[in-house]
């Protein structure tokens, strides 16, 4: 047994909250299989709050017979990796789930270890997911992650949309096209301790990961950070609400450029969109922007929208001078008429040509940063 294992054997077998929080638990993950069907695919690190996720999803997965399959990645980063994700699958296989050890052989040929790690874990997530047909990827981050990753935002000056954390369903962004799936995080509301002490009343063993001290990544000083406000009488709910507001706020701003989008008839042409010029201009500015963002984003291979402050410019200058034509991101916006055209640029001297994007390809872009995640696996 690795000697890094955290044990059991809670002497007080009292109720924790996590007893309470089961029902609304099993609700959620049956609206998931309602909305996005079975299986679902679980993510085990063997570490506390995914060991806590498998647990109670195999607890659900009893009661309604549901199918799960379990998939646990080894980066190959630590000595003891591969024994500690084939004692994750062990564990699983206790509760009666099937499941697999994926190991990860590539490493980055340059940029951070970290952002590697995370692209190329869900990568072989997704991949995982489309053998095995699920559309939904059961991860375990938790209310603690939540506060981490908003005051890391705040901490770089992240706008709405950074403000906003994570979302309880999300997109993979690392999915391939032809194969889209989605992230469910069913325990965003549930903290990192209660969790614990649950498994600890369940009798279920699980992992520290020593990496989770090594204070020369960004996420750990992070959390060592967001430990210190509290200890100095910081109210981290607060911070939770924060982030549910801006959530609610970049949600109704989602809705609103959508609404626009269909308002305007957006249809595809060669490698591009058109739109209605005079109902693009009748939406609020910040709606125009969002959705100019989306639409410059979906016919490129970068991995954000361009930053606000140049949408700004750009909707201003369309709008004070539409026969111009302008260019943002690689990407051409020209008025004809009554239409805007966004297309691909030509390339610049000496820059490689981007290759033009297919019309699945656009549309799954489109569909994945306006976050619309029934329409995105179902297209």
């Amino acid at each position: 047994m690795p000697g890094h294992l955290v044990a059991n054997g809670a002497e007080d077998p009292a109720p924790c909250p996590i007893g309470h929080a089961l029902p609304h638990f099993f609700s959620k993950l049956d609206h998931w299989q309602k909305e996005f069907g079975s299986p679902m695919l679980i993510a085990l690190s063997g570490g506390g709050d995914s060991m806590a996720l498998c647990r109670m999803a195999s607890q659900w997965a009893k009661i309604t017979g549901a199918p799960l399959y379990v998939a646990s990645v080894d980066h190959g980063l630590r000595p003891n990796s591969a024994a500690d994700s084939a004692q994750a699958i062990a564990w699983a296989r206790a509760l009666g789930l099937s499941g697999e050890v994926v190991r990860l052989d590539d490493r980055p040929a340059h940029g951070g270890l970290q952002a590697w790690a995370r692209q190329a874990r869900y990568q072989a997530l997704a991949s995982v997911a489309q053998r095995v047909s699920a559309k939904m990827i059961l991860v375990g981050h938790t209310w603690d992650d939540q506060v981490e990753t908003v005051c890391w935002r705040l901490a770089r000056q992240s706008g709405l949309d950074g403000l906003a954390g994570m979302a309880e369903v999300a997109i993979n962004p690392f999915a391939q096209i032809e194969a889209p799936n989605l992230l469910g995080r069913p325990l965003l509301g549930l903290k990192r301790a209660d969790l614990r002490a649950w498994l600890m009343h369940e009798g279920q063993d699980w992992l520290e990961d020593e990496s989770n001290q090594n204070l020369d990544f960004a996420r750990i000083r992070t959390r060592k950070l967001v430990q210190e406000m509290a200890a100095h009488g910081v109210d981290l709910e607060r911070i939770v609400r924060l982030a549910a507001i801006a959530d609610a706020l970049r949600s109704a701003q989602e809705h609103a450029t959508w609404d626009l989008l269909k308002r305007c008839k957006l249809t595809p042409v060669e490698a591009g969109w058109q739109l209605n010029a005079t109902s693009l201009s009748e939406g609020e500015p910040v709606v125009i922007e969002r959705a100019l963002g989306w639409l410059i984003y979906s016919l490129t291979q970068t991995e954000r929208a361009p930053e606000a402050e140049k949408l700004g410019r750009l909707v201003e200058g369309l709008m004070a001078n539409p026969a111009q034509p302008r260019t943002l991101g690689g990407v051409r916006v020209a008025r004809k008429g009554d239409r805007f055209f966004f297309e691909l640029a030509p390339a610049r001297r000496g820059q490689q040509a981007v290759q033009s994007p297919t019309r699945q390809s656009q549309y799954a872009r489109l569909l994945g940063i306006s976050r619309q995640p029934h329409e995105f696996v179902t297209q």
